[in-house]
């Protein structure tokens, strides 16, 4: 009985810890230049961050929750936090 009572109670807390982990928004230039990106965040107290992210360098933990990405030629994407994006040629490709 405390055995089935100890497995439950791992159980229930891997799910928990499981459940509270937050995916985030990576972002990779496929290009072979560097992109300069402006990352922007929060609701009504918005955070804009500016990026460089080199050819073929890949940033993840980006925008924990929803956030707006905007490239230097003005594209500019809405994101939910937990999406894989590409940029190529300069645009926005979404992983499927």
């Amino acid at each position: 009985m405390i055995k089935n009572t100890m497995i439950a109670l791992t159980a229930g807390t891997l799910a928990l810890f499981l459940a509270g982990q937050a995916q985030a928004l990576t972002l990779t230039n496929r290009d072979t230049v560097e992109q300069r990106v402006q990352i922007t965040e929060g609701g009504d107290e918005a955070v804009t961050h500016d990026v460089v992210i080199a050819a073929n360098q890949i940033l993840d933990e980006l925008c924990k929750e929803a956030c707006t990405v905007t490239l230097e030629s003005g594209a500019q994407e809405s994101f939910e936090g937990d999406e894989n994006v590409y940029i190529e040629d300069g645009r926005f490709v979404i992983a499927e």
